[in-house]
């Protein structure tokens, strides 16, 4: 665009040279994560996507990342990970960006590493907060709490709710529902994290939920509708009965890499904008720096900068 009559400025978008994509392991194998981390980056045109996921490396991940065109896999986990890809080794060569979710410790990682590298958004581990009243189906919150229990120790789940009589239901429902599933101790673990908190009514518990900011927030009450309309805060939003979180886990078009521990306030889910950045190409001819110099030059000299004002000077023979 043209700021000034002999002044043009042009913004510039042009993909990241290279991104670096932690996928998690160990405990489960994350085809889905290189999915949502390596789509975006060659969609937006990356040149080499790296993949870092713990060992044993699934067959699963495996075919995913070559689904993705990614470039290469490193059988490597963890904060060291984090640190490969920020710093590069003898065998990983260093990337620009770091993406993807972990536990605490990759969280902490790439936080340490942020300024090296860029990251994505604090993601650590996964946490659900689901809003419910006297109508909501308490067998769907507790399959849905059960949904992310089995993700980690760590995560963490939440239930807010207007309605006292449906408190023991919920609980009921989880501890039957969690009889028949495989992933018994690590549920049992993040269970103890569970809170079911009672509110005065819906107004009370959205004010909740927009100040607790979770990665993502269930809405099962009578009108769900209305009360998103109330939401400001959180990483990604399940309206009614049929939206569960798994959905957006696979196949409902959201990325599942969200910001955790309440950075939602300020960060967003991963997609295609966080492989590109932007840089301005500058055009002045002699008549527009005319017409900006009494500018330039009275704030230069206000900030006690006289080469910054003899540098348009100079230019116009003044």
């Amino acid at each position: 665009m043209e700021t000034e009559k002999g002044i043009s400025i042009t913004e510039k978008t042009i993909p990241l040279k290279s991104a670096g994509a932690y996928v998690p392991g160990g405990r489960a194998s994350y085809p889905s994560t290189v999915l949502m981390t390596c789509i975006p980056a060659r969609v937006a045109g990356v040149q080499r996507i790296v993949v870092t996921s713990p060992p044993p490396v699934s067959d699963a991940v495996i075919v995913s990342a070559d689904i993705c065109g990614v470039d290469e896999i490193y059988r490597a986990g963890g904060a060291q990970a984090i640190a490969a890809l920020a710093y590069g080794t003898e065998s990983i060569q260093r990337v620009d960006k770091i993406v993807g979710p972990g536990n605490m410790y990759v969280m902490a990682a790439k936080m340490l590493v942020y300024g090296t590298v860029d990251i994505d958004m604090p993601a650590g581990p996964s946490e659900i907060l689901i809003i419910a009243d006297e109508t909501s189906q308490t067998e769907l919150i507790a399959a849905d709490v059960l949904a992310q229990a089995e993700h980690d120790p760590d995560a963490r789940c939440v239930i807010v709710t207007d309605s006292k009589k449906i408190v023991d239901k919920i609980e009921r429902d989880i501890n039957i529902q969690k009889k028949g599933l495989e992933r018994k101790e690590i549920i049992a673990e993040s269970l103890k994290n569970l809170a079911i908190i009672l509110t005065g009514d819906i107004s009370e518990s959205t004010e909740f939920a927009n100040m607790y900011v979770p990665e993502h927030l269930e809405i099962m009450t009578k009108n769900p509708e209305d009360v998103v309309g109330m939401i400001w805060n959180a990483g990604t939003v399940f309206v009614g009965d049929y939206s569960p979180v798994s959905a957006g886990d696979y196949a409902s078009g959201g990325n599942h890499v969200l910001p955790t521990g309440g950075t939602a306030r300020f960060a967003s889910g991963l997609g295609v904008r966080d492989f590109l950045r932007t840089f301005t190409v500058q055009r002045i001819e002699k008549t527009g720096l005319k017409r900006v110099s009494k500018t330039i030059i009275e704030i230069a000299n206000s900030e006690g900068l006289d080469a910054h004002s003899r540098s348009v000077g100079i230019r116009l023979g003044q």
